[in-house]
């Protein structure tokens, strides 16, 4: 869809015959989801990426989206011209396009900007969140607390070339569309990791009335992360708890445990009135009560 297709007040989207349309919504606020003036093409990755991992986590494929933003003040053209041909290299990367939206300005000096995405999905396939059952392995895609790190070492002004990785991770978010054809085969319930590891964990369980079964020796961390715990640049807790990873949580049945490639199991789904249960062979002290993001 190209600029002549956005000339209308609203979009029509065509579904497909036996296919259900998901929808989901992120806002993201200069100074709380992105730093207070981050470069325009770092905000257009992030804000599309991290509705295409919730599209991800239903296991729905990219098909369009809305984008509204408001400005606390004009724009220059430097900036629009960034931040448009990233999000057209985005679209095409990911097969998705932009069907419509809203510019406006705002009071204050923050800019927002919302996307509401929307993927297809065939009929009764989408995974939710309730769908886990008694005895289903949890694993988890990638690796964990890359995101803090990053933002932690931008924030503090660390030295962002020992932690590379961790920053483009904080900036460039990896939504697993690559995994969608699994998710619909195998997945039981899901979620992405925005709120951190634990939070979105319970999610799962709460929404599954089941227990979580973690065990902290078997989350991933990459080599920086262990490093930064190593140095004293941030803890394990800050690194699962952290959110921001944008990794899928999956609950699959133990025999379906091998066609998730580039995930790892970290524990199980079990009856019971808790909704949390960590294992730690250190015996380590986790706060089960703050589990990671809230916003408020």
């Amino acid at each position: 869809m190209g600029r002549d297709d956005l000339l209308d007040d609203a979009a029509v989207i065509d579904i497909p015959a036996g296919d259900e349309l998901v929808v989901t919504s992120d806002t993201l606020n200069e100074g709380v989801h992105f730093l207070q003036g981050e470069r325009a093409e770092h905000i257009a990755r992030k804000a599309l990426r991290t509705n295409l991992s919730d599209l991800a986590a239903m296991g729905a494929r990219p098909h369009c989206y809305q984008l509204n933003i408001a400005f606390p003040e004009k724009p220059t053209e430097k900036w629009l011209t960034e931040f448009s041909n990233v999000l057209q290299s985005e679209n095409e990367t990911f097969g998705i396009y932009c069907s419509g939206g809203d510019t406006t300005s705002l009071k204050g000096n923050h800019l927002s900007i919302s996307i509401t995405a929307m993927g297809i999905v065939p009929s009764g396939k989408a995974i939710r969140r309730g769908g886990a059952q008694e005895g289903d392995v949890i694993l988890v895609t990638g690796s964990i607390g890359d995101a803090v790190l990053g933002l932690k070492t931008l924030q503090e002004g660390g030295d962002e070339a020992q932690y590379l990785n961790a920053v483009k991770r904080y900036r460039m978010p990896q939504p697993r569309t690559d995994m969608i054809d699994t998710m619909q085969k195998y997945a039981h319930a899901a979620a992405d990791i925005s709120d951190g590891l634990l939070a979105d964990c319970v999610h799962i369980a709460r929404a599954s009335k089941l227990t979580a079964e973690i065990n902290l020796d078997q989350i991933p961390l990459s080599d920086e992360v262990r490093r930064a715990v190593d140095q004293g640049m941030i803890t394990t807790e800050q690194a699962i708890k952290g959110g921001d990873d944008y990794e899928l949580i999956i609950a699959a049945a133990p025999q379906n445990v091998a066609q998730f490639k580039n995930a790892t199991p970290i524990g199980k789904f079990t009856s019971g009135q808790q909704l949390l249960k960590v294992i730690s062979s250190d015996d380590f002290d986790c706060d089960t009560e703050n589990l990671g993001w809230t916003h408020f």
